[in-house]
């Protein structure tokens, strides 16, 4: 549908859907990951249905975990069909505050209300990340728990309630599916033995201040490779 206000306009491609569609043969005949940028749900159409397209030529289903980078206004039941494929979606969620009023006026209240919308994923049971694209934000995960879990604007309107989730949701996508999604969930991504002592230690427990105060919480120490 076009932006509000606007005849016509959608926005537009950048490649046409052949091109994308031998960009994702390439990366599945060499057995690579293929991550692609998504901002739009005519964008993230085509990235999902050019990867069904090749796979229904296959015998090998396995996509290598490719992802949905941003998502920001991936439908449900696209989401739906990515699970089908084992796509993972990585949210730019911050989205919610720092350009969450831009979306409601772009799109509508309807369509603007479910920009990153993490509740769903959980629904299909897929994996999920987010990410701060800096430095177009700071990269601070906690800020970005926050905004997952909270989903306020900037002017401090509520952006999607349907679509807020837990702390103990959000921290996942920043540890035990983070790992998952670059393949090093043997590694990292969760406390155990035989695994890297990457940690970081909080000021405060995330999963007992009030939620209101998440992006106030600060790393007082990291651990990498039980190296400080």
């Amino acid at each position: 549908e076009p932006y509000e206000g606007e005849k016509d306009y959608c926005g537009y491609p950048i490649y046409k859907d052949e091109q994308l569609r031998t960009y994702i043969g390439l990366a599945l005949d060499k057995k690579q990951q293929l991550l692609a940028h998504c901002n739009g749900d005519a964008a993230a159409e085509q990235y999902v249905s050019q990867f069904e397209k090749e796979l229904a030529l296959r015998k090998d289903k396995d996509i290598h975990r490719a992802v949905m980078v941003h998502a920001q206004l991936v439908q449900k039941e696209q989401l739906h069909r990515m699970a089908e494929i084992g796509m993972i979606p990585s949210f730019f969620v911050a989205h919610t505050y720092y350009w969450g009023d831009l979306h409601l006026k772009n799109f509508g209240e309807k369509r603007g209300s479910q920009i990153s919308p993490v509740k769903d994923a959980i629904g299909y049971d897929m994996k999920y990340t987010f990410h701060q694209d800096s430095p177009v934000i700071p990269p601070d995960m906690m800020k970005t728990v926050s905004c997952a879990v909270n989903r306020i604007t900037r002017k401090g309107r509520s952006i999607g309630e349907n679509q807020k989730i837990s702390v103990l949701e959000a921290l996942k996508a920043i540890t035990k599916y983070g790992a998952y999604q670059y393949f090093e969930e043997q590694e990292k991504g969760s406390i155990a033995c035989g695994k890297y002592a990457d940690i970081v230690v909080l000021e405060q427990n995330p999963l007992e201040v009030p939620k209101e105060q998440l992006d106030q919480t600060k790393v007082r120490m990291t651990i990498t490779e039980t190296e400080v």
